[in-house]
């Protein structure tokens, strides 16, 4: 998710309508004024809403922070470069066989590790890891840390 991402929950065709008119479409003129040519709108059920408070807190707030506070040798990161930073840090790799034409054995490739479709307790123990490196090794002062609270 970027730091231009746009995220709302709609219930009923009213609120979306609402919202499509008052938040959306005012978002996508902002982004065209500040020269970005085309946008992606995507809609789709909701994942379990934990999930998804944890997913809005870790950008809204962990990486944002960490991306208007933190530098690394005088340089200031997005919330999209600290995000891989973090990916690599925390998040164990996936091991992928793929059996490849011409080869007797199947082909053993790495990827990184995602928060995407992390579980409550795992994601919850990666903001923490986060928040912590970031507070000691980087001097980050958060606004709030309990991604419980956050709306």
């Amino acid at each position: 998710m970027s730091e231009y991402a746009l995220i709302d929950i709609w219930t009923g065709p009213d609120q979306a309508k609402a919202s499509i008119q008052h938040r959306l479409a005012p978002f996508c003129r902002s982004m065209w004024e500040q020269g970005i040519e085309r946008l992606t709108v995507t809609v789709e059920p909701e994942d379990d809403a934990k999930t998804v408070q944890q997913g809005r807190f870790l950008w809204g707030v962990v990486y944002s922070e960490i991306a208007h506070q933190a530098t690394i040798g005088g340089v200031r990161y997005t919330s999209d470069a600290w995000h891989e930073f973090f990916k690599r840090e925390y998040l164990p790799r996936r091991k992928t066989k793929t059996l490849v034409a011409g080869r007797k054995r199947p082909v053993i490739s790495t990827s990184l590790g995602t928060t995407k479709g992390l579980k409550i307790k795992p994601m919850s123990k990666y903001i923490e890891q986060v928040i912590a490196y970031a507070v000691t090794e980087l001097g980050v002062h958060f606004s709030s840390t309990r991604w419980e609270d956050y709306r």
